[in-house]
C-alpha cells in the first residue's frame, strides 16, 4: 500500500485511461463530466489508477519510502518501488559484498552476528587468583580479543557465599569443627561459625569446666582427675590396724581417700614390739607388770600406775575373787611383826579386784585375802590381820573385758593386830582378860588394863560411827574409836550414866570422813578392869 502522501499526488495528477479526455471546469478542477468513461481494473502498482478511484497505486502505502537492504555492513539505503510485475514494492538499493569478520563491534560478514568469532560478551576471569568470571571478552585489535578482568582477587570470606566463584562456599574456614571458647578449660564445647564480618570465630559460649575427681575429665586437660593423686598406693590406720590400699575420689569429688579400711584395734599388750591398740607405738609396760618389778610399799602410801596394757600373770583357778583376764600389776611389802594392813583401788578408772597373798611376788603362796566390789562400787577395798612375814598385793582388772587401766592403789599399815568385824553393823562378844596393853585412852588415862582392838573399813565420803558396851559387859570398860594407824582418838567413852552399870561406854555417831582403817578398841579402867564383854556398834 501507498502512504497517504503517495495517495495526494496521485490525486492531484488525476485518474485518466485510454481514450478518455478530461475538461476543465474552469475553476481549475477536474470536471466531472468526460468525454469517455474509466473502466476500472485490480489497483497495482504501476503508477496508474488502475480501479478508477482517483487514486493511484493506494494499496501500496510505503512507495517511496525509505529503505535497508542487507545487513550489517552489507546494508544499503534506499527507496521503496514497484517491482517489475507491480505486485509489490521492492527497495531499490543494492547489498553490498559480504567481508571477512573482524573484531570492531561490526557484522563484516552479514550473517547478523557481530564479532561471533571472538566472544566478544562473553562473561570470562582474568589471571586473578580466583575463579570468578568477572570480566567479558572485548576486543584488542581487529583481528584479536581478551577477557577485561582485572588482575585483583576475589577472596573466601565467612558469610554463606561462594566469593571466589571455586564451587565451594565458605572453604578454608573450618566451619562445623569442633573447638573451644575463651573459658578456662580446654573442652572443645562448640563448633566454628562465621563471625559477620567475614571471618570465623568459636562458637563455645559454656562458663568453666572445673576438674572434680569422679574419674572424669572434666577440664579437658591433662587427663581425669589431674590434681589428685588417683590409684597411688595408700595406708590407712596404725600398727595391726595398718591396711593397704589405693587412693580413690572421695564421695564429695572434692580430693581422694584411700580404698582401705582400717582394722579394728585390740587390747594392747606392752613391750611386745607390735602396736595392738594402733595409736602408733607399743606401749611401755609399768615397772611392777611384771612379779620380778613388784614395787616395795611396806612404807604405806598411795601408788598409781596405767595397766591398760600390762601382762595378764595373776590368775588361776582358786586364787579368790575376780575372772581371768585381767591386766595386772605387783606390790610387796614386809611385816616385822603380826600387823593389820589396809589397802583400796578407789582412785582407779575400772572395775578392779585385790589379792594379798603370802610369800613374795616371785615365790607366790596362799591367798590371804581378795577383795572386789566395796561400798557399792566396782572398787575393792580391804583389811587383814597378818602374821609377820613377807607379802604379795596384786590389783588386777576383773576380767579380760574390763575397760581402763589407771589404777590408784592406797596402802596403810595399821601398826597394831586387831579383831576384824565382819559387818557393817552388829554385836561381837570377847574377853580382855590374858590380853596385852597396847594402847591408853585419851579419855581416861588410868586405862592400862589389857585392850582389844576391833577394826572395820569406811567409804568415801562422811561415816557415822556409833559403839558401846553397855550390856554383856561385867567390867568398868573404856571404849575408843581410832583412824588410820591407831595413834590418835576419834571419839572416847567412860562410865556413861544409863549404859549398863554406869560403868560401862557409849559412843554416839561419830564422824569420820574417807575410806580408811577404823578402830573400836576396847579397854579397861583401874588395876582390875578386864573381863567378858560385848561390843555392840555400826557404822554408816
Amino acid at each position: 500500500m501507498l502512504r497517504p502522501a503517495v495517495l495526494a499526488a496521485v490525486l492531484a495528477a488525476g485518474c485518466a485511461s485510454a481514450g478518455e479526455a478530461r475538461v476543465g471546469d474552469g475553476d481549475g478542477g477536474v470536471d466531472s463530466t468526460t468525454v469517455d468513461a474509466c473502466s476500472p481494473v485490480p489497483e497495482t502498482c504501476n503508477g496508474e489508477d488502475d480501479d478508477c478511484d482517483l487514486a493511484i497505486d493506494e494499496t501500496f502505502l510505503d512507495k517511496g519510502t525509505a529503505c535497508v537492504v542487507g545487513i550489517g555492513a552489507c546494508a544499503a539505503d534506499g527507496v521503496a518501488v514497484c517491482n517489475s510485475t507491480g505486485t509489490e514494492l521492492e527497495c531499490d538499493a543494492l547489498a553490498g559484498t559480504p567481508a571477512t569478520e573482524s573484531c570492531d563491534a561490526i557484522d563484516n560478514d552479514c550473517d547478523g552476528n557481530t564479532d561471533e568469532a571472538f566472544l566478544v560478551g562473553q562473561p570470562c576471569d582474568g589471571a586473578d587468583g580466583d575463579v570468578c568470571a568477572d570480566g567479558v571478552i572485548a576486543c584488542t585489535s581487529l583481528t584479536t580479543a581478551a577477557c577485561n578482568d582485572g588482575p585483583g582477587n576475589a577472596g573466601e570470606l565467612c558469610d554463606s557465599f561462594d566469593n571466589d566463584c571455586d564451587g565451594n562456599t565458605d572453604e578454608g574456614y573450618n566451619l562445623g569443627a569442633a573447638c573451644d571458647g575463651t573459658d578456662s578449660d580446654l573442652c572443645t564445647e562448640g563448633q566454628i561459625v562465621c563471625n559477620g564480618m567475614g571471618g570465623a570465630k568459636c562458637g563455645d559460649t559454656t562458663g568453666n569446666s572445673v576438674e572434680v575427681c569422679n574419674g572424669l575429665d572434666d577440664d579437658c586437660a591433662n587427663g581425669a582427675d589431674d590434681p589428685w593423686p588417683v590409684g597411688q598406693s595408700c595406708t590407712v590406720g596404725l600398727g595391726m590396724c595398718m591396711r593397704s590400699g589405693s587412693l580413690m575420689c572421695n564421695t564429695g569429688g572434692t580430693n581422694v581417700t584411700c580404698s582401705a579400711n582400717a582394722g579394728a584395734p585390740i587390747t594392747e599388750i606392752c613391750g611386745n614390739g607390735t602396736d595392738e591398740d594402733c595409736n602408733g607405738a607399743d606401749a611401755a609396760c609399768p615397772g611392777n607388770d611384771l612379779a620380778s618389778g613388784a614395787i616395795e610399799i611396806s612404807a604405806g602410801g598411795t601408788f598409781s600406775v596405767d595397766l591398760a596394757a600390762a601382762h595378764d600373770d595373776n590368775w588361776t583357778a582358786g586364787t579368790g575373787c575376780g575372772n581371768q583376764g585381767g591386766r595386772d600389776v605387783f606390790y610387796q611389802f614386809v611385816l616385822p611383826a603380826p600387823e593389820v594392813v589396809y589397802y583400796d583401788t578407789f582412785g582407779s578408772s575400772f572395775d578392779s579386784v585385790v589379792r594379798v597373798f603370802a610369800g613374795s611376788c616371785s615365790a607366790l603362796a596362799a591367798v590371804q585375802k581378795c577383795s572386789d566390789d566395796a561400798c557399792a562400787q566396782q572398787r575393792s577395798q580391804g583389811a587383814i590381820e597378818l602374821a609377820a612375814g613377807t607379802y604379795c598385793l596384786v590389783v588386777d582388772q576383773y576380767q579380760a573385758s574390763t575397760v581402763g587401766g589407771a589404777a590408784t592403789l592406797t596402802f596403810r599399815r595399821g601398826g597394831r593386830t586387831g579383831v576384824a568385824l565382819a559387818a557393817a553393823s552388829g554385836s561381837v562378844a570377847g574377853t580382855t582378860t590374858g590380853k596385852v596393853n597396847s594402847t591408853v585412852a585419851t579419855c581416861e588415862a588410868n586405862s592400862n588394863q589389857p585392850d582389844v582392838a576391833h577394826f572395820l573399813t569406811s567409804c568415801p565420803g562422811t561415816n557415822t560411827i556409833s559403839a558401846n558396851t553397855c550390856t554383856g559387859t561385867a567390867f568398868d570398860s573404856v571404849l575408843y574409836l581410832r583412824t588410820g594407824t591407831a595413834t590418835t582418838d576419834v571419839a572416847c567413852s567412860d562410865d556413861v550414866s544409863g549404859c549398863g552399870t554406869g560403868l560401862q561406854s557409849r559412843i554416839t555417831s561419830a564422824t569420820v570422813s574417807g575410806a580408811d582403817l577404823q578402830w573400836l578398841i576396847v579397854d579397861g579402867f583401874g588395876t582390875t578392869g578386864n573381863g567378858a564383854y560385848t561390843l555392840t556398834y555400826s557404822i554408816q
